[in-house]
């Protein structure tokens, strides 16, 4: 086959009705209340659609038996494959309890001598060729006896186990990177409309008076600035009602609400309207080149600006023009204004309790603004748009990486689940994320009891040794998102599964003997190192003796010790990983201007070269294979 391209000699290519036993689904009749909201799943392509994980469980409606005996509908075990057959064809999952399908869903039970994830992970690679199967003039949808008839390769049960396995353990770890980068922009997004809200309320100076705005939602504004009503200082003009009589093959361009949806006006799907009509009826709402629109519909922070190709075109209904009041406003501060938590804080106080839940000039009158001088709009503006072009050369990264990640991820189950990588020799995995919790309780319960009689072993300690147990040690199960803290590398959520993991595996206990705010110990419980024969068995000789030599070189070290490795090792595997190679003073650079703000307070630059020669000494020097850190949003902004 051609899509295949070839595969070991020892595997088998056939049809899937060979390896699965295929049932089809169906649906009890929705108007018999006995047959709805019972305990058995009822899977559609849409809950397929909606799945982060390859696993289901549950649905968004349930059968009961007598709704499952009253059609077509069969019960499925548990372990098996649906597949979507109707438009989009080709979601799936693996059913972890019995479940049921509608007609738009197709379930493959495993025969024997066939793994239920290899399985699908086979077919996750197959949606193309699967469409291309698809027949049907209203929808796509492929048959069961062609479902049947689709061949894919099966190695022998032994290896399919493995595969899944190696699958399973690498997969995870390119989907926690992908979800790393989506928190990135999340809270990139997150961070960036806090500080235009605050700078479109408070200003740019932190130490400016302050006066009551006598509006219990805005609080204080800057002394100097006027609160005054929002249609004295921003005109607006809401888009007119058009029919759809008057739409034409060509003509004036109707821009739709969609155009608005980026950061200059498009008018991709626009209609178009006859240039006579327009000229005695809708001239005055005509585009002109800056103007501001947004939707009335818009989520926070949307403002389109109309450019070259929108001018001239007339905004539909819902799209509303924003334009600066001569003397009172600039329109890059309305920009920003429309941008803020200010604007739409408003916007949420008018529509509560109203049906439709869009916004209009109705609206608009009504809603306020703190306003200041001219000069500081432009400086406001001008800070707004550093932040926002800082912020999206981030996102813009952040979604690039995610890119790759996904394109790695399918070639590596392309090559995996066709024979192109040899697998079996590193499939000695626990299953995911059962082996995540466990790896990390391990490891934590190791670290813990070899280093808590130290006198400066303490929660930060314990924190910049797990960095470097996945970064140099190589314990990639760890599956660290570490984030640049002001105390070197951190992640705070795998730091309280460790903990957790080694007070069910050890009944160590975490304590801080000061009160909070002081250094955290830790208690040794009463099995100590019953963990070490699993813990060694699991990392092989090799990465337990580097756990064991790391262990070993940090007992004394200093917590501002500890830090100041971890740090300089970050940014040292960062710089590797990305392609550069780091003078020493490009990596101290990079420790005290790139981290973390707080790093030029707690050190100084001749304090640094010491401690790489520390680490060249111990052998602790990265080689840009370790976890990267993600930037610290608010030290960024």
């Amino acid at each position: 086959m051609e899509w295949l391209g070839e595969v070991p000699s020892h595997w088998t290519v056939t049809g899937l009705k060979r390896a699965f036993s295929i049932a089809g689904g169906s649906t009890p009749k929705s108007d018999i209340e006995d047959y709805w909201g019972g305990d058995i799943p009822w899977i559609t392509p849409g809950d397929l659609s909606k799945l982060s994980t390859k696993f289901i469980s549950d649905t968004a409606r349930k059968i009961t038996a007598s709704g499952l005996a009253s059609c077509a509908a069969s019960l499925s075990p548990a372990g098996s494959i649906v597949i979507s057959t109707r438009a989009p064809i080709g979601s799936l999952a693996v059913t972890e309890i019995g479940a049921s399908t509608n007609q738009g869903c197709k379930t493959l039970v495993v025969k024997d001598g066939v793994s239920a994830t290899f399985g699908y992970y086979a077919l996750s690679i197959a949606t193309e060729q699967l469409n291309v199967r698809g027949k049907g003039s209203t929808f796509l949808e492929i048959s069961a006896d062609d479902l049947g008839a689709f061949a894919l390769p099966f190695p022998p049960q032994s290896e399919q186990i493995a595969i899944a396995a190696f699958l399973d353990r690498e997969t995870a770890k390119i989907d926690a990177l992908i979800e790393e980068q989506r928190r990135l922009i999340a809270l990139l997004k997150e961070k960036r409309q806090a500080v235009i809200s605050h700078a479109v309320t408070k200003g740019l100076d932190p130490h400016a008076p302050l006066k009551d705005s006598g509006i219990e939602w805005l609080g204080e504004v800057p002394a100097h600035w006027t609160v005054t009503k929002f249609s004295r200082a921003i005109a607006f003009q809401e888009g007119p009602g058009i029919m759809a009589a008057d739409f034409r093959e060509e003509g004036i361009p109707l821009m739709r609400v969609a155009g608005a949806s980026g950061r200059w006006a498009s008018l991709d799907g626009c209609n178009y309207l006859d240039p006579e009509k327009v000229a005695t009826r809708w001239k005055h709402f005509r585009l002109e080149l800056g103007d501001l629109i947004i939707s009335g519909s818009a989520s926070m922070g949307t403002v389109c600006e109309v450019g070259a190709e929108a001018v001239g075109a007339v905004p539909y209904t819902g799209l509303i023009r924003l334009t600066p009041v001569d003397g009172a406003t600039t329109r890059d501060f309305v920009r920003a204004v429309v941008g803020s938590s200010m604007f739409f804080t408003q916007i949420d106080l008018l529509k509560a309790g109203a049906t439709i839940q869009h916004f209009g000039p109705t609206h608009l009158r009504q809603m306020i603004i703190a306003l200041p001088p001219l000069a500081e709009q432009a400086a406001i503006s001008s800070h707004v748009d550093k932040l926002n072009s800082r912020c999206s050369d981030l996102m813009q990264e952040a979604e690039q990486t995610i890119a790759l990640l996904n394109e790695r991820r399918a070639a590596l189950i392309s090559a995996a689940v066709t024979g192109k990588i040899d697998v079996r020799a590193s499939a000695k995995v626990l299953p995911f994320p059962i082996e995540r919790a466990r790896a990390r309780g391990l490891v934590g319960t190791e670290i813990i009891e070899r280093s808590a009689g130290q006198p400066t072993f303490g929660r930060v300690k314990f924190q910049k040794v797990v960095f470097l147990a996945e970064g140099h040690v190589g314990i990639s199960e760890l599956e660290g998102s570490y984030l640049r803290e002001a105390a070197g590398p951190l992640d705070r959520a795998l730091i309280d599964d460790m903990e957790s993991g080694a007070h069910r595996l050890a009944g160590i206990e975490r304590d801080q003997p000061g009160g909070s705010g002081t250094t955290n110990t830790y208690r040794l419980g009463p099995e100590r190192r019953a963990h070490r024969q699993e813990l060694a068995d699991w990392l092989g000789p090799d990465r337990t003796a580097k756990l064991d030599k790391l262990i070993t070189d940090f007992a004394d070290l200093s917590t501002r010790g500890a830090e100041a490795v971890a740090t300089l090792y970050g940014v040292w595997n960062d710089a590797l990983a990305e392609g550069a190679s780091p003078s020493d003073d490009e990596i101290i650079n990079g420790f005290l201007n790139d981290w973390h703000n707080e790093k030029r307070k707690k050190f100084r630059a001749s304090d640094l070269p010491e401690w790489l020669g520390w680490m060249r000494r111990h052998g602790i020097v990265p080689n840009g294979s370790g976890p990267k850190s993600a930037r610290q949003i608010g030290a960024l902004l």
